[in-house]
């Protein structure tokens, strides 16, 4: 058994960090599975990780393996006073998950930092609540033992009183932070409720990106994922707009650049992200259509100024739009588009989902209109 106020102390420690842990999992858990908008302390990060691949493996919320994890490390943080369990210290067991959930954290944020290349700010609370959540149980496990041979009955009397009091103080502890962490998880679901509908209430399928360029406001919602250096989707783009501007249907764009077989297709997605940045996404998008041919095959410097030729042709601030063009928000949007297309399958461009259901008929406007119909 473990003796002193430091074990004391680094045992509160240990199930502090694990409620952060649990509450900002919780807190996560809730906004993936009802689409509610979130509070997120690093900008478009926590939507742009949301909609990744990496959030769903095997179908299963990352945020619920994290919930599971970090409330079995609050049940080994209030066992610890009480001895082994199943003949483990109960210290090693806490420490074996506590060195667990450091390397899976640092493999995510790693993911987040290099691949998705945007940040979660509660993925980031959750990983820090697990660092924390280890430095205690290594602190723990090395704090010195109590020798009980040869106590008398009246000294094993008062170790157990003291044991006992530190449970009640271990419980108290667990109590009041678990009480704070519910209280701070409602509040920023109220705010995060506050700041506007679900993310999926514009669509019944979820495929419909968060913040992504929409034009239109027909009964109707179409997303198509699509590919600026592609021939197909040069063809249906301007029927599309044209349905959504006669507000038959809403239209959202997703960026699914196809870089194996288009060279220019990344650099051309960058382009018209960065010219959404100053609300004029549409206008860049028509461009690179109508002069794809002029572009396709240009060398990557080539293309780079063609695009930011475009953009001073549409009166944009191009100092503003070439920070954007390069920044690494502009690729980890493009990027979040790319992965969920692949996640769900896709594998050619254009591909439109009429009211949440792949459309399959001729990219034409009188195919495309029956679709609208058939769905309202």
């Amino acid at each position: 058994m473990h003796s002193g106020q430091a074990a004391a102390r680094w045992r509160a420690a240990a199930l502090v960090a694990s409620i952060v842990g649990a509450a900002a999992s919780s807190y996560l858990l809730v906004e993936y599975l009802t689409g509610q908008p979130g509070v997120c302390l690093t900008g478009s990060g926590c939507d742009l990780v949301r909609a990744s691949a990496f959030a769903y493996p095997l179908g299963i919320p990352m945020p619920l393996v994290g919930l599971v994890f970090y409330l079995g490390a609050i049940w080994l943080s209030l066992r610890t006073p009480d001895g082994p369990i199943a003949g483990v210290r109960v210290e090693a067991a806490l420490l074996s998950l506590a060195v667990i959930g450091s390397i899976a954290s640092l493999i995510l944020t790693t993911i987040e930092a290099f691949v998705i290349r945007a940040f979660c700010s509660w993925c980031l609370v959750q990983a820090a609540a697990g660092l924390a959540l280890l430095f205690a149980a290594l602190l723990l496990i090395r704090a010195p033992l109590e020798r009980v041979e040869g106590w008398s009955s009246r000294t094993r009397h008062q170790a157990t009183r003291l044991r006992d009091g530190e449970r009640a103080s271990l419980r108290r502890t667990g109590w009041v932070g678990g009480g704070v962490a519910a209280l701070a998880v409602a509040v920023l679901l109220v705010v995060g409720a506050a700041q506007g509908a679900p993310i999926g209430s514009h669509s019944p399928s979820g495929f419909a990106s968060v913040g992504g360029p929409r034009l239109g406001s027909g009964p109707v919602e179409v997303v198509e994922f699509a590919d600026f250096q592609c021939p197909g989707c040069a063809v249906v783009a301007p029927i599309l707009a044209g349905l959504a501007e006669s507000n038959e249907m809403t239209l959202v764009y997703r960026y699914f650049p196809l870089d194996s077989i288009h060279p220019n297709a990344d650099r051309s997605a960058r382009a018209a992200a960065a010219a959404d940045r100053q609300g004029s996404f549409w206008a860049m998008s028509a461009l690179l259509y109508a002069r794809q041919n002029a572009w396709k095959e240009l060398p990557g410097a080539d293309a780079d100024a063609a695009f930011l030729a475009m953009a001073g042709e549409l009166g944009l601030d191009t100092a503003h739009w070439k920070v954007a063009y390069g920044s690494a928000e502009i690729a980890a949007e493009v990027d979040a588009d790319r992965q969920a297309a692949t996640a769900m399958g896709l594998n050619s461009t254009p591909t439109l989902f009429v009211a949440g259901t792949r459309y399959t008929g001729p990219l034409t406007a009188e195919g495309i209109h029956a679709a609208l119909s058939a769905a309202r």
